[in-house]
């Protein structure tokens, strides 16, 4: 049971993983874009680029660098640690 939770959780990671690596190159290829595969991926990048949004914002407002993929990859890595901790 805690090992298939543990497979579980690992999967959804690296997806979540992958689904940020794929936003960013998808931002390189067609900046400012919209339509249903990326909004679908923005559903789950999102709850993890906001919060660095934000902080970058706060810190370098202006910047013409988005550097909240990093942000976003190291609060997944916090969470992930966390979790794989508590099972």
């Amino acid at each position: 049971m805690i090992y298939t939770l543990g497979v579980a959780f690992s999967l959804l990671f690296r997806i979540i993983e992958a689904a940020i690596l794929v936003d960013v190159v998808l931002s390189w290829i067609m900046p400012g874009k919209r339509g249903g595969l990326i909004d679908l991926l923005h559903v789950f990048t999102d709850p993890f680029m906001m919060p660095g949004r934000k902080i970058q914002e706060k810190l370098m407002p202006g910047l013409m660098i988005d550097f909240s993929p990093i942000i976003a990859l190291l609060i997944l890595d916090i969470l992930r640690k966390i979790v794989f901790t508590i099972l």
